[in-house]
């Protein structure tokens, strides 16, 4: 019984804590074996000094599309995951390249926010949709994907990576959180495909970070809401931990009384034998 209490009792400091972190939570940013690589470009911008301590760790995409088109260039995106803020040292993001024809299978991106998506409130949730199309030979493959949001200065906010499993198309949704931290202005999301070993496909649009009294009212019912799940909790667990005291007291007296009974009547039988 004791350990059930003790266990209520962890539970709610596991609990109340979680719910709070969820209240404050600022975001963060990941990286991985898959879509933003480390730029070639002989470490140029990487791990540079950009003044008052900060530094720039500049990161490309693949080069896309992974196949040379008669257009006969090609795109790439570089992120700063660094400190510093600016665009110093950032690589080259376009190339010419030589156009050979087509090899298969070749996979096209498309990435769309809807109008409400378009514009929102640090903290909130961007919900995209992605559609993969395979203009080439069809076969099961491997997606490899990446979606990340970059401000002005291409600085990276947060990145978020998925694998999906694709033959001719597939279309699906996902949601990135904005960090909480991030500031009012113009940013871009990117969704990138790898896939075949080392072919790449990129989309990417644009969306707003406002400020306004619908974020206020959002953030302002959204902590009432988590404020009144954790108050329930806590109120649960203390109303199961007096319970079990209850029945623990309860379970005591019974188990008393039965062994005072038990003596009583073993009194009784030495009384009665040594008056016979």
């Amino acid at each position: 019984m004791k350990t059930k209490i003790y266990l209520a009792i962890v539970l709610m400091f596991l609990i109340i804590p979680s719910i709070l972190a969820i209240v404050y939570d600022s975001g963060a940013h990941g990286s991985g074996p898959y879509g933003i690589e480390e730029t070639d470009d002989g470490g140029e911008g990487e791990g540079s000094s950009g003044g008052g301590g900060c530094n720039y760790n500049w990161s490309c995409t693949n080069w896309f599309p992974s196949e040379c088109l008669e257009s006969k260039t090609q795109e790439r995106i570089c992120a700063n995951k660094g400190t510093c803020t600016g665009t110093t040292g950032m690589p080259k993001q376009t190339q010419i390249c030589e156009y050979t024809g087509l090899t298969e299978p070749l996979f096209d991106i498309f990435l769309t926010l809807s109008d409400k998506d378009k514009e929102v409130c640090a903290g909130e949730k961007i919900d995209v949709n992605i559609r993969l199309e395979n203009y080439g030979k069809l076969e099961l493959l491997d997606a490899f994907m990446t979606y990340w949001i970059l401000d002005k200065n291409n600085t990276l906010i947060t990145e978020l990576k998925d694998t999906r499993s694709v033959k001719d198309e597939i279309d699906f949704d996902i949601a990135m959180k904005v960090p909480l931290s991030v500031e009012q202005g113009s940013y871009r999301l990117y969704a990138q495909i790898d896939y075949d070993k080392n072919k790449t496909a990129v989309a990417g649009e644009s969306f707003e970070i406002v400020e306004g009294e619908q974020c206020k009212i959002y953030f302002s019912f959204t902590r009432q809401i988590l404020f009144i799940v954790g108050a329930g909790i806590f109120l649960a667990v203390i109303f199961l931990i007096f319970y079990l005291k209850k029945k623990s007291k309860e379970k005591s007296k019974i188990k008393g009384k039965g062994s005072h009974a038990k003596y009583k009547k073993r009194i009784g039988k030495k009384l009665k034998k040594i008056v016979n």
